[in-house]
């Protein structure tokens, strides 16, 4: 279970501030598909990037389940991320000069040997898609949804508890966006969590809750799925 209490954020813009987030509380069950759909500007990925460590809130807590996230020091913190939580980005966040099995394996690069990651990057790489005279191409060599499936499957390679998407059908075209769609579904049939931000919201009613998030509020809308 993912829990955040009280999260407020602010940026500044010149000499005043903004208040991004105000006062947010959330509970994300464990197993469960949570959609957070709102307008450009509305503090969706910020709300991403506090719920996975990446940005400290200027008040509030983030617990997994009885882990408060912020209190634990950077590293114990990245390696938190790296064993528990997969990313997924509208942009891929491909590294460019690294191969697809390469980047498939750089969050366990440290942790296991080589072989043994090649070997799972490869079958990961085979169920969604990506055929073997691809593993050797650079990101630039690909189509877009070729790079988002070798995204997906570097989010998979540590067996995560949690996938975080942030806009993963974005780039896509409709039949790209589908197949993402059945590979999140199967991804949360076999019990792990789902938090998607998508603008989508054919792609967030297959989730079981959608929240909105509009001047700062994060407002629930159950669905039926």
């Amino acid at each position: 279970m993912i829990r955040l209490e009280n999260i407020s954020q602010s940026f500044k813009h010149h000499s005043s501030k903004i208040k991004i987030l105000n006062h947010v509380d959330l509970v994300i069950q464990q197993g469960s598909w949570v959609s957070i759909v709102g307008p450009s500007g509305s503090g969706k990925s910020t709300l991403l990037k506090i719920m996975t460590g990446l940005l400290k809130p200027d008040t509030g807590t983030v617990y997994y389940r009885d882990l408060d996230l912020y209190r634990m020091g950077e590293r114990e913190k990245s390696d938190f991320r790296r064993r528990h939580i997969g990313f997924v980005f509208q942009d891929f966040k491909l590294l460019p000069y690294y191969s697809v099995l390469d980047n498939v394996i750089l969050p366990l690069y440290y942790d296991k040997k080589k072989q043994e990651l090649y070997e799972k990057a490869k079958m990961l790489l085979l169920s969604l898609g990506i055929q073997e005279p691809l593993f050797s191409r650079l990101p630039n060599d690909l189509s877009g949804g070729e790079k988002q499936r070798v995204a997906f499957a570097r989010a998979l390679i540590a067996d995560p508890d949690v996938l975080v998407c942030d806009e993963p059908t974005g780039n896509l075209d409709r039949e790209n966006r589908d197949h993402m769609i059945e590979i999140l579904r199967s991804f949360n049939q076999q019990g792990k969590t789902m938090i998607l931000v998508t603008h989508d919201m054919e792609v967030a009613a297959y989730s079981n809750c959608i929240y909105l998030l509009k001047d700062g509020l994060l407002l629930p809308n159950e669905v039926n799925v």
